[in-house]
């Protein structure tokens, strides 16, 4: 038993597929060719889903409001999954904030984002429209309706999306993990039997840990506001939007790591309870099955719920 792993870069992060492999050349051989299946299918995923990219469906899509677009079975489900999302979460998970990103400043890629001259603010401090209730999605005819005006962004569940499906591909190999940028997925366990060990970064100390976790068939997901932050209009900002006040939340979270099933799920629950701030992001995250998470709050408190698995 040993583990075959490889990195590269898709999403704006670095991602890395790691495979237990048990056996000989032929079965190093398949682990290899499924890492570069699973290359692909980020680049094809980023190639579909970016809104930074002019030419993507879902730039398209952006460009289409008001008219029926007819997308991909792929552009279908992820659209798919995040309406249901937004729709479980009665809008706090929001995909239809790309107005209230683009007026905060994030109107590019991070890389470019952090290399651009500051910028008047452009934000109102209006609540978002929740214009997701009114996206139409007809999987019998394979079209996308926006309403006039809406625009989708699928950043919040972009990257576990990509992990979850990579998940299915490389599912018969059983011991494996990957890692996008820290939206993780363990399956099985490591080439010496032990579970997968995941680093929950330090918000006020991004090289040090922490908390470790021990993870067995099992995602991790974090969202926080200690990344990813510019200056617009005299202040900070970030991309993690409110969607009840239009602007970069404030809610005396800094960090939510969240374990579950799945990746898109863990992501989805991290945003929330992060949204929700100290308390009832707690109570939020206590109500759900088959999830834990623990909250970092703005002054370095710990706040975990029910059952969470420090290790």
């Amino acid at each position: 038993m040993r583990e075959m792993s490889r990195g590269f870069r898709a999403m704006n992060t670095d991602v890395l597929v790691a495979i237990v492999v048990n056996g000989g050349q032929q079965a190093t051989e398949e682990a290899v060719n499924a890492v570069n299946e699973v290359e692909t299918l980020f680049d094809t995923i980023e190639a579909t889903l970016s809104r930074f990219r002019p030419e993507s469906e879902l730039s398209r899509l952006n460009h289409s409001a008001g008219a029926p677009f007819r997308g991909s079975p792929l552009l279908l489900a992820a659209v798919e999954e995040a309406l249901e999302a937004a729709r479980m979460t009665d809008g706090l998970f929001d995909p239809t904030i790309l107005a209230a990103l683009v007026a905060a400043g994030y109107d590019r890629s991070f890389e470019r984002l952090a290399e651009a001259p500051e910028r008047p603010s452009n934000l109102t401090g209006e609540a978002c429209a929740y214009c997701w209730r009114d996206v139409r999605l007809d999987r019998q005819a394979g079209t996308i309706t926006m309403p006039v005006p809406c625009g989708l962004d699928l950043g919040g569940i972009g990257k576990g999306w990509a992990v979850d499906r990579a998940r299915e591909r490389i599912r018969a190999f059983r011991n494996f993990a990957v890692d996008a940028g820290g939206d993780i997925y363990a399956s099985g366990t490591q080439a010496d039997g032990r579970p997968w060990t995941v680093g929950i970064e330090d918000p006020a100390e991004p090289n040090q840990d922490l908390l470790i976790l021990e993870v067995q068939d099992r995602a991790v997901a974090t969202s926080t506001v200690a990344r990813r932050r510019w200056r617009q209009g005299g202040h900070e900002q970030h991309h993690l939007i409110d969607p009840r006040t239009g602007r970069p939340a404030e809610s005396g979270v800094m960090q939510a790591t969240v374990v579950a099933d799945t990746v898109v799920r863990a992501e989805i629950l991290a945003k929330v309870a992060l949204l929700f701030g100290p308390e009832e992001g707690v109570r939020f995250l206590d109500q759900q099955v088959e999830a834990e998470g623990i909250l970092v709050l703005a002054d370095g408190r710990l706040a975990p719920s029910a059952g969470f698995p420090a290790g």
